[in-house]
């Protein structure tokens, strides 16, 4: 049974900090020789990073059209194409994949699918077709364990998960922006990399919060602020809107611009993480706690200063902050709250001064879990043959 390939379906939730994790293992699959049938949405499906030219015969990409609803925008496919009170509506048309998607199970016959935390029906269909589940999660541990088990998850009542929920928005009406453009105003960002090595090594801030995060608009302006008093150069990557049907565009303060012109950038678009963090100019990262983030960062040994905004993001900070591998940004217990002098401090502490050397030691230290390619190797071989020595026992009420 050792060489038998196999064909697994995978199926991630219309984020792409859920999508791109799953296409990384989608892609470590397939160097192993098995078919991988990756499903998402047209538009998704064309975001994706080009795939290497030697996975193209183990590595198929499915699209189904997402179907239309009349409260959600047209072309809004992800997450970051809409606001966060559109995100129910992404929901919706996304339960409306089952029957496309049950056909598609039902042509391709694979042996097992792996599925997202969104697709509540997808393991009681596959279930039908006699296809093997996965619910294969890109939370951390800690913040499944917080969850706890099905049972607990389905018997809360809903003002019990609103009260566990910080992911919360205006209730504004969507609507094309006249000030859709706003912000991109710094520096154009297709020269970063001329900008990045002008700077001397270990100096520059990243800031960035995933592509799921918008802050608030009083968030921005303590930010801002706490990155010019910090007096280090920076690269801010920053989301201004959720999609252009976002009307509430964030602002930076006014002056700011002036004030930090030449030590900082500020960019709206899309930028390759990967290759600013590995640049030597970078000597820290202002990040969210999002899990792909942190293990980016790792990877390029930059130490981490942390500002949590929503999700399993604050639990992935706790673990972070336990083992010294970062330091959070200081904040009202109740509210969240910040200012531009906690930012500023907690940035000179992780970089530069003595008392935060252990964040930049400990950040090297825990490098090789990470990178070591025959430990990772290992993990993906011990998956595969679970999966293909399974029988049929079942495991509670699903796989997993």
């Amino acid at each position: 049974m050792a060489d038998k390939k196999l064909h697994i379906v995978m199926f991630p939730w219309l984020a792409f900090g859920h999508i791109l994790p799953y296409l990384e293992l989608a892609k470590l699959i397939a160097q192993k020789g098995h078919l991988i049938s990756f499903v998402s949405t047209p538009r998704n499906i064309d975001r994706l990073p080009k795939l290497p030219p030697n996975l193209a015969s183990h590595l198929q990409l499915i699209k189904l059209p997402l179907p239309k609803l009349h409260n959600l925008p047209d072309n809004a496919e992800a997450t970051t194409d809409v606001p966060y009170n559109l995100v129910p509506f992404l929901k919706k048309a996304y339960d409306a994949l089952e029957q496309p998607l049950a056909r598609f199970l039902e042509s391709s016959t694979p042996d097992w699918i792996f599925y997202d935390f969104a697709p509540y029906w997808a393991g009681p269909l596959a279930s039908n077709l006699g296809i093997k589940t996965v619910f294969f999660s890109i939370f951390s541990a800690p913040a499944m364990g917080f969850l706890g088990s099905p049972s607990e998850l389905m018997g809360l009542r809903y003002f019990e998960i609103m009260r566990l929920s910080d992911n919360l928005s205006d209730d504004n009406d969507s609507g094309v922006s006249d000030t859709y453009r706003y912000g991109a105003t710094i520096q154009n960002c297709d020269i970063v990399a001329d900008w990045l090595d002008q700077q001397r090594k270990g100096t520059v801030v990243y800031v960035a919060f995933g592509s799921e995060t918008k802050p608030s608009q009083e968030d921005v302006r303590e930010i801002a602020l706490g990155l010019e008093k910090s007096g280090f150069p920076f690269f801010w990557v920053l989301r201004i809107q959720r999609g252009p049907y976002d009307e509430n565009v964030l602002q930076l303060p006014d002056g700011f611009e002036d004030r930090i012109r030449g030590r900082g950038v500020v960019c709206t678009s899309w930028v390759p993480q990967l290759k600013i963090l590995g640049h030597e100019s970078v000597g820290g990262f202002l990040t969210h706690s999002g899990g792909s983030s942190v293990v980016e960062a790792i990877q390029n040994e930059k130490p981490l200063v942390l500002l949590t905004f929503l999700a399993d993001q604050g639990m992935n900070a706790r673990v972070l902050e336990e083992k010294k591998m970062g330091y959070s940004v200081p904040r009202d217990e109740r509210d969240g709250s910040f200012t531009s002098e906690s930012v500023a401090e907690s940035l000179r502490l992780v970089m530069v001064e003595e008392e935060g050397r252990i964040y930049r030691e400990k950040i090297k230290e825990v490098k090789d879990l990470f990178v070591n390619r025959e430990r990772q190797d290992r993990y993906v071989n011990d998956l595969l043959a679970y999966l293909r020595d399974y029988k049929s026992t079942k495991l509670g009420d699903g796989d997993c």
